[in-house]
């Protein structure tokens, strides 16, 4: 269960990564692309960091076949690399903001699969969610709104959304997937009972 907490708390930490930033652009949506730069770049390193010492501190037996040191360590390098070189990244910022929505929606999408492959119901409420998530975040890729401060907010609401339902998603499918976990090894423990008993017999 510890390696479900760790990322219970990767996701709520990359979920609120996107309120912060949903919240500032909406509350600066005249915010210049160099400014959002920073805030994406220190992000990044803050992640890539939580990833890293997540990996380190794990037991080994539980870090086998995982990549997280080579996930934080990306993300150390492409948070630094965005701060360093800023001028490169501006005028894509947007356009990665955008992806990162997709993203969102898409793993909302993963969600509604989980749920019906553990039988805890037909995950509608995920769909329709990852629909939404999904549709805005290629709205904004298409990017209809211009340069201006309107695709900033949009940009900001995208991520307020991307991020509150991320936090949902999160606390809610951790929740099922803990109670899955428990039902199963309930079972798995019943079915060797009563093979004892027969074996006994």
């Amino acid at each position: 269960m510890s390696t479900l907490k760790e990322m219970k708390w990767q996701s709520l930490l990359t979920a609120a990564f996107f309120v912060i930033m949903g919240i500032i652009l909406l509350i600066y949506p005249e915010a210049t692309a160099q400014t959002l730069c920073y805030v994406v770049g220190v992000c990044g390193i803050v992640i890539g960091v939580f990833t890293v010492l997540a990996y380190l501190f794990r037991d080994m037996q539980k870090n086998y076949y995982r990549n997280d040191f080579v996930v934080g360590m990306m993300e150390l390098f492409l948070g630094a690399f965005v701060l360093y070189r800023a001028s490169l990244i501006i005028e894509l910022i947007p356009f990665i903001l955008a992806i990162l929505v997709v993203v969102s929606g898409i793993s909302k999408l993963q969600n509604c699969i989980d749920l019906r492959r553990m039988n805890c119901g037909n995950g509608l409420a995920f769909f329709i969610l990852a629909v939404i998530n999904i549709v805005l975040g290629v709205l904004l890729v298409i990017n209809p709104f211009g340069e201006g401060n309107l695709l900033f907010i949009m940009l900001g609401i995208g991520l307020l959304f991307s991020g509150l339902t991320d936090t949902f998603a999160t606390l809610y499918m951790t929740k099922k997937i803990k109670d899955y976990v428990n039902t199963t090894q309930a079972l798995e423990q019943e079915i060797k009972e009563i093979e004892d008993k027969k074996g006994e017999a």
